[in-house]
């Protein structure tokens, strides 16, 4: 899973726009099963997730190897475009509301280091695997959408990725990334549940088995 999950971060587009989101996804919204490779509006995820790997790529290409620059790489072009707060919220589930700012802060910025340690970790020793976007799908609205991508000689590495958007005033950002069906915010809520204090009663019964997505009209 923590391989799965790495990846599937490491690929996300790095042009973006950062904003706070206006319209969050709905629950249920599920991907598509790839499909043909087809050409994407230039202002959808698709493109975007499209411009992103090609600039990582690249960059891991060329890399000399100093782990301090792929680092700073990660955290100035990367991991911007994450919605992290969300994430912090999707593992807390309904312990969420009982946390004050300081520990809901404290607890996107853990997952924040966490995975850019490792994806630091794993991408040092990138060997030219390469990533093809196969689908998108938008909702009706056309404020969230899932885009599909295959990786070509995997050598390990999952085979498909599923890259889940909202749509901010300014650009789309991702929530959320299914390596082989597997979701990096689940990963993140069972982790949480093993090792994040919370100062409530921790009995299992306000958690539940998937994410707690957001509702469509949530605003900020």
């Amino acid at each position: 899973m923590k391989k799965s999950v790495v990846l599937a971060f490491a690929l996300i587009s790095a042009s973006a726009v950062q904003a706070q989101p206006y319209a969050m996804p709905g629950p249920g919204y599920g991907a598509p099963a790839p499909q043909v490779a087809q050409r994407f509006p230039a202002d959808g995820p698709a493109a975007m997730t499209q411009r992103g790997m090609e600039q990582l790529l690249d960059y891991l290409q060329n890399s000399d190897g100093d782990l301090k620059k792929l680092g700073a790489f990660l955290n100035t072009r990367v991991a911007p475009y994450f919605d992290f707060a969300y994430m912090a919220k999707a593992a807390a589930g309904n312990l969420y509301r009982h946390m004050t700012e300081e520990q809901r802060a404290r607890l996107a910025a853990r997952i924040k280091r966490q995975f850019l340690s490792a994806m630091v970790e794993k991408l040092g020793n990138y060997s030219s695997q390469q990533v093809k976007v196969v689908s998108q799908r938008l909702s009706p609205d056309g404020r969230t959408g899932v885009v599909s991508t295959a990786i070509r000689d995997p050598r390990g590495y999952p085979a498909r990725m599923d890259f889940r958007f909202y749509k901010s005033k300014d650009g789309w950002k991702v929530y959320d990334v299914m390596a082989n069906g597997q979701s990096a915010v689940v990963h993140y809520r069972r982790q949480f549940r093993q090792t994040m204090y919370c100062p409530v009663t921790r009995d299992g019964r306000g958690l539940v088995a998937r994410p707690d997505y957001p509702q469509a009209a949530a605003r900020r």
